[in-house]
Parts: structure tokens; C-alpha cells; sequence
């Protein structure tokens, strides 16, 4: 019973510091919050003295911290908890940047081990890759700014990407190199879904032609991209990457990071968002359907050359088809 009180008082206090982005302030923070003194306090955080249920409590309201997630609890319907992540992408505070940096700092500690996983199954072009891919990031950003009713006549080109934002997706791309074995799996419309929203923007008006011809562009580019690293099948720093086709649809977009440490599952919402599970049993149920898909999607990584092949020309062939429709 002992054990089992430190286990849950570790993990209340691990998950804790997580919450709290001053990471040099985790005493005064708590000390604040639970109106007591800092060395009662440090007590605590060195596990002389456990938090008492009520102060966990008082802790988990002001850090939105679920203590039903600290003991790994399950309802007898067998669901699991999820919490959803959607950033304010038009005016950022710093909860939003907190959030990303938290996944950030996820990565990494997964990266630094012997094994760590990162699986993706997805419909549409990854967000995180607008760091490379800026119109993308305006593209995805004006879809869910229409979608909310409040900036609806907000034109393409108007749209705006923090440095700030830059610097932390560069960051998160950075320690996703460093995961020790990664593969994403397209579907295989995944091309047809972006031209069609391009098509709905730019009836409507909120891109123009000159926004058009910038989107092909970076579209060749980013082809040109993911099939030399599909050729490769690796990073630049060796870690292994494979690239799936599926042509069995899929609902959304799925990923998770898998090491001996970290388990974290989300699925795409709002096209910007995602809902978390920070649960291992969520995890290995989302990666245990991902491998199974797998089975039934195209390799098109390292010596599948004629399936590689097929599959850009085929992606090179719509882009240009739809643009040629529009004189672009």
C-alpha cells in the first residue's frame, strides 16, 4: 500500500510540473495555489510528506489535472480519458504555446531512448509540416478560421504565421527526426481533399490567382520532397522512416508516440486540433489498428521503386489536371 501511495504521489507531482510552464517556479506555483508555505512545499515534491487528497484536489482544479487519469482509473464501459487540444491559431496566449512546447518536450524524451515509435495515418498534409510548407499552414488556418463563423471574409493572403510558432514547429520537427522508427500511412486522396478545398477558397473569392499558382508550387515542392524521402526511407541522421499508401479510406487523421516511457495517442479534430489520450492501453489499441493497416496499405519507401513511381505520377497527374482547369 506504500508503494502504491509514493507510485500515485510521483505521478500526481510529475504530472503537475508538466501543467506548469515557469519550470523554475514549481514551488512557488503550488505554494500559491495551496496557500502554504514554499518549504512545505519542497517537502512535498521530495516525497517527505504525501499531498493530501484535498490539496490534490485544490491542485487538479487550478491545473485542469484529472485524478482519475493519475490513478489510472477506467469506467465500467471501458472508455478511456481523452482531453482535446485546439490552439487559438488567430491570437495565441500562452497556454497555446505551453501546449506545444509540453508535446515538444514529449518527443524528445522519446528520442533519447533505444526505442521510441512515432506512427501517423493521415488524410491531409501534417500541420507541423507548414514549417517547411508555409502556404500550407495558411491554407489549413483559413479553413478553420471559416469554419468558426468569425473570420469569414479573411482572405488567404492576409493570414499571418508567428515567429514564434515557426520556431516551435521547427523545434517539434527537429525531435521527430530524432524518433528511432517512423511511418506514416496516406490515403491515397489525401491530394484530392487539399484541391478541393484550394477549388471551394477560390470560388468564393478568398484566394486569388496569385494564391493559387503559390499553392502548386509548393505542392511540386513538397512532392519532390516526400518522394526523396521515400527513395531514402531515413532521416539525414539515419533513423528509419516508411511511407504507407492505403487505399482503404480512412476517417481522420490518427497518430501516436510509443517508447518505454511515453504514450500518447490523438486524433485529428477541426482540421487544427486534436484529441489526446496520455493513456498506454489507448496507445497500443491505436498502434495495434495501425500496423494492421499496414498489412493492407502500399509500401512505397526504399526498393518499392514501381509502386513509388506510380503513386507520385499519379499525384503529379491531378495536381496538374486541376490547375490546368483553372488556366493556372
Amino acid at each position: 500500500m506504500i508503494n502504491m501511495d509514493k507510485e500515485l504521489h510521483e505521478k500526481f507531482i510529475e504530472i503537475a510540473k508538466e501543467k506548469i510552464s515557469d519550470k523554475t517556479n514549481v514551488a512557488s506555483v503550488l505554494a500559491d495555489l495551496l496557500s502554504i508555505k514554499k518549504e512545505a512545499i519542497y517537502r512535498r515534491l521530495r516525497g517527505e510528506v504525501f499531498f493530501s487528497f484535498a490539496e490534490m484536489v485544490i491542485i487538479g482544479r487550478k491545473l485542469d489535472i484529472s485524478l482519475d487519469h493519475v490513478a489510472g482509473m477506467v469506467s465500467p464501459y471501458r472508455s478511456h480519458l481523452f482531453f482535446l487540444h485546439v490552439e487559438n491559431f488567430v491570437e495565441q496566449e500562452e497556454i497555446d504555446y505551453r501546449m506545444t512546447a509540453d508535446y515538444i518536450a514529449s518527443i524528445r524524451r522519446a528520442g533519447s531512448l533505444s526505442y521510441s515509435e512515432y506512427g501517423y495515418t493521415t488524410t491531409i498534409i501534417p500541420l507541423h509540416f507548414s514549417v517547411f510548407h508555409e502556404p500550407f499552414y495558411y491554407l489549413y488556418i483559413l479553413k478553420w478560421m471559416y469554419q468558426t463563423e468569425n473570420y469569414s471574409t479573411l482572405l488567404f493572403s492576409e493570414i499571418s504565421f508567428s515567429e514564434r510558432q515557426k520556431k516551435l514547429n521547427a523545434q517539434f520537427l527537429q525531435e521527430v527526426m530524432a524518433i528511432k522508427y517512423t511511418y506514416y500511412i496516406w490515403d491515397e486522396l489525401f491530394l484530392t481533399y487539399m484541391l478541393n478545398d484550394i477549388n471551394y477558397f477560390y470560388s468564393i473569392h478568398l484566394m486569388s490567382d496569385a494564391d493559387m499558382r503559390l499553392m502548386k508550387k509548393e505542392i511540386e515542392y513538397f512532392l519532390t520532397r516526400l518522394e526523396k524521402l521515400a527513395v531514402q526511407g531515413a532521416y539525414p541522421n539515419g533513423n528509419k522512416v516508411e511511407i504507407y499508401v492505403s487505399s482503404l479510406n480512412f476517417e481522420t487523421t490518427y497518430y501516436y508516440l510509443s517508447s518505454d516511457i511515453e504514450s500518447i495517442s490523438m486524433i485529428s479534430s477541426f482540421s487544427v486540433g486534436a484529441v489526446t489520450s496520455l493513456e498506454k492501453s489507448v496507445c497500443e489499441q491505436m498502434k495495434t489498428w495501425m500496423h494492421a493497416l499496414k498489412r493492407t496499405s502500399t509500401l512505397i519507401s526504399c526498393s518499392a521503386d514501381k509502386d513509388r513511381i506510380s503513386f507520385f505520377e499519379k499525384q503529379r497527374m491531378t495536381l496538374n489536371t486541376f490547375f490546368d482547369r483553372h488556366n493556372l
